[in-house]
C-alpha cells in the first residue's frame, strides 16, 4: 500500500467537508456583494487594487488561514486519537506514506479551494472592469497559492506533533492569534525597548524584516508591492506606532517611501516567498521527525 492510496482515501473524505464550502460561500457572497455594488459607489474608479484589497482582508487574512488550519490540524491527531492509525499500519502502510498521504490530500484540498477563491476573484474584477491583467492576476495567483499551502504546512506540522484534538486545536489557534495579534505588537515593542521610542514613519530595516517574517504580512507586502497599492491589515503595527495623522496616509505607508534608497533584497517580494517557503516547510519537518518518534502505543 502506498501514500497515493492514503491520499486519495483522504481527499475524498475531506473535500465533503461542510465547513470547507460554507466558508468558500462566504467568500462568494462578499464579493458577490462588492461586484453588485459597485456600480452604486466609487469602487469602478478605485482600480483592481481595491478588490486585491479586499481579498488580502477576507482570504489573506480570514478564510484562507483559517480553513487551511481548521481543514489539516485533525490529519494525523484525529488518527492517532481514534486509534485508525493501527489500521493503516496493519494495511502496510508506514509513517511515512501516512504523513505523505495527509499532506497531499490537505494540500490538494486546499489548493482546489483557493483555486475557486481566485476564480471568483477574476470573475469580479472582470465584471467590474470588463479587462483583466492577466500578468499580474497570475503573479497574484501563485503567491496565494503558496500561501494557502503554507498554512497547511504548520497545521500539518502541529497535527503530527500532538496526540490529542485539543493540543491540536490549541496549537493552531495559538499560531492563529501570534500572527493576527501579537507577532507586530511584539516587534513594536522590541523597538521601544532597544531605541527608546516607538518606530515613526521612518525606522531602520530590521524593524520591517522583523515584520516580514511573519507570513500574513509577508503576503500582504508581497501584495502590496505587486499592485503598487497600500493594503491596511486588519491588526497592525501601526496602532503602536507613532505616526501623525499626514503620515497615516495610504502613500506614506508604502514600503518603498518608509526605507530610504532602493529596497534591500529581504524586504522585496521575493523575500516574501522565501519566508512563505520557509514556514511551509519548517513545521513539517519538525512535524514528521516527532511524527516518526513518537510512541504510537
Amino acid at each position: 500500500m502506498t501514500w497515493q492510496t492514503v491520499a486519495r482515501k483522504d481527499f475524498e473524505d475531506v473535500i465533503r467537508s461542510w465547513m470547507l464550502w460554507a466558508i468558500l460561500g462566504v467568500f462568494a457572497l462578499m464579493m458577490g456583494v462588492v461586484a453588485i455594488g459597485a456600480d452604486t459607489n466609487d469602487t469602478a474608479q478605485s482600480g483592481s487594487a481595491l478588490v486585491y484589497d479586499l481579498f488580502n482582508t477576507l482570504g489573506g487574512e480570514l478564510l484562507i488561514p483559517l480553513a487551511a488550519l481548521i481543514v489539516t490540524y485533525m490529519a494525523i491527531t484525529g488518527e492517532r486519537e481514534s486509534g485508525s492509525l493501527r489500521i493503516l499500519f496493519g494495511l502496510s502502510h508506514g509513517r511515512r506514506s501516512v504523513f505523505l498521504g495527509k499532506l497531499c490530500s490537505r494540500l490538494a484540498t486546499m489548493l482546489f479551494a483557493t483555486v475557486v477563491l481566485l476564480s471568483i476573484t477574476a470573475g469580479v474584477i472582470f465584471y467590474i472592469f470588463g479587462s483583466i491583467d492577466l500578468g499580474l492576476f497570475v503573479q497574484f495567483a501563485g503567491l496565494t497559492l503558496l500561501f494557502s499551502a503554507t498554512f497547511v504546512g504548520i497545521a500539518l506540522g502541529i497535527s503530527a506533533m500532538t496526540g490529542s484534538r485539543t493540543r491540536a486545536l490549541g496549537g493552531v489557534i495559538g499560531v492563529y492569534v501570534l500572527f493576527m495579534v501579537i507577532w507586530d505588537t511584539l516587534v513594536a515593542i522590541l523597538f521601544r525597548v532597544t531605541q527608546g521610542h516607538f518606530p515613526g514613519l521612518e525606522a531602520p530595516t530590521w524593524y520591517f524584516l522583523l515584520q516580514r517574517l511573519n507570513p500574513l504580512t509577508a503576503y500582504r507586502e508581497a501584495l502590496i508591492l505587486l499592485t503598487d497599492n497600500y493594503i491596511w491589515a486588519m491588526i497592525g503595527s501601526s496602532i503602536l506606532e507613532d505616526l501623525s495623522a499626514e503620515e497615516a496616509t495610504p502613500e506614506a505607508l508604502m514600503l518603498t517611501n518608509r526605507v530610504g534608497g532602493d529596497l534591500p533584497f529581504y524586504l522585496t517580494e521575493w523575500a516574501s516567498v522565501a519566508v512563505l517557503l520557509v514556514w511551509a516547510i519548517v513545521p513539517l519537518a519538525i512535524g514528521y521527525w516527532q511524527f516518526e518518534a513518537a510512541d504510537l502505543n
